[in-house]
């Protein structure tokens, strides 16, 4: 017959058998989860796919450790095992670096692979509004973080107008329920801008930010995007491809909203220059009026200089056009005589006459005429028909 156990004396063998074959051992896996609360003893667990281990490490053990693992590193643990509410659990007092883990490796592609597609571009990164009307919200409805952004929202800017989308902020649903709820703000179509956000949380609770598909919804969004979803210290993916970034709700709403106080003081700054600017227009056309007014004080006199300028520009333009006149006579006299000289007829005039013959060619060559030929010829008075009898050369 077998033997019967009890829990207990179970337990207590087993907590023997793993002291006996494994008083030390070296383990080594991927960090899944890690706190440190306020008792200062560090617990975590690490994983190899879907297998999971917890650990401890003492508060004596972890303030005397420099390393300081992340959820996704690969880590080498140096202790013992044990039992701890009926569970296996590994009580470490070393923890080492192994390299990178599955996780980092992957984060490291998503990102090197938005980084290809130039999402991670800072010139892409948009402007916030000024002075936002209607801003989006993509959050847990009913958790901290919406409170949080709502009072830093009122005090800070109260008339804008807020519309909050409820998704899923942690664990595998979380990055589908957070695309959803910005579609959902985006077919609204009045937001401005949309402010994605979450409380506090450990590094495991910030994986769903870590999303590559969510990530690149956030790059196409239409409006800018402001992620508010981790510390100071945790960037996510969500916030390399996002707008603007804030490390809580609180905060994300003093980027989002302008405070009123100094949005009271800008306005009154804007009040004074306008005031200034007007002031200044009204003395620039005083002035002017009054150069016109003393302009308009003799129009007596204005128009008596205005018809002594305008007499005298009579007598100047009058004597022009005569001087232009007689230079033209002049000139035409000239030309007239030149071509007086060069006319045929004071040739004649001097006793000379131009022979023709019957079809009016002339005869500059007695050679070119014989006896008998009938020619004209034109004298200074009159013309002659004649009848070749002879020839000759002088």
């Amino acid at each position: 017959m077998s033997r019967v156990w009890t829990v207990k004396t179970l337990t207590v063998e087993l907590q023997r058998s793993f002291d006996r074959f494994w008083p030390r051992i070296v383990l080594e896996g991927e960090v899944g989860q890690i706190q440190v609360p306020r008792s200062g003893h560090c617990y975590f667990q690490l994983r190899e796919g879907d297998t999971t281990l917890g650990g401890v490490m003492w508060k004596t053990a972890w303030q005397g450790s420099r390393f300081r693992p992340e959820v996704g590193q690969r880590v080498r643990c140096t202790g013992k095992l044990g039992l701890f509410g009926g569970k296996v659990q590994l009580y470490t007092n070393v923890l080492e670096p192994a390299g990178e883990g599955w996780l980092q490796q992957e984060i490291r592609a998503r990102t090197e692979r938005l980084r290809r597609d130039g999402l991670l571009d800072p010139g892409r990164k948009r402007a916030l509004p000024r002075f936002p009307r209607v801003v989006g919200v993509a959050t847990s409805a009913d958790g901290a973080a919406i409170a949080d952004f709502l009072r830093v929202s009122g005090e800070r800017f109260p008339a804008a107008r807020i519309l909050v989308a409820g998704c899923k902020v942690q664990g595998p649903e979380a990055p589908a329920s957070v695309v959803r709820a910005l579609e959902l703000l985006w077919e609204h179509g009045g937001c401005e801008v949309i402010v994605v956000t979450r409380g506090g949380g450990s590094k495991e609770d910030l994986l769903a930010f870590m999303d590559e598909t969510l990530a690149r919804a956030i790059a196409s969004s239409p409006v800018p995007v402001v992620s508010a979803v981790g510390h100071e210290i945790d960037t996510t993916l969500a916030d390399l491809v996002a707008d603007a970034v804030a490390p809580t709700p609180s905060a994300a709403a003093n980027v989002v909203f302008p405070d009123r106080r100094e949005l009271a003081r800008w306005l009154a700054d804007l009040e004074g220059r306008a005031s200034g600017a007007v002031g200044r227009a009204i003395d620039h056309r005083r002035q002017r009026v009054d150069g016109l007014s003393r302009r308009l004080r003799h129009p007596r006199e204005r128009v008596a200089r205005g018809r002594s300028d305008l007499q005298q520009l009579r007598g100047r333009l009058e004597r022009a056009v005569w001087r232009g006149l007689d230079q033209r006579r002049d000139r035409l006299a000239g030309l007239a005589g030149r071509l007086d000289s060069l006319s045929p007829l004071r040739v004649l005039q001097r006793g000379y006459a131009v022979a023709r013959r019957p079809e009016g060619s002339l005869v500059t060559d007695a050679s070119s005429v014989a006896p008998g030929d009938r020619l004209t010829l034109t004298l200074a008075h009159g013309a002659l028909d004649v009848v070749v009898e002879g020839t000759g050369r002088s």
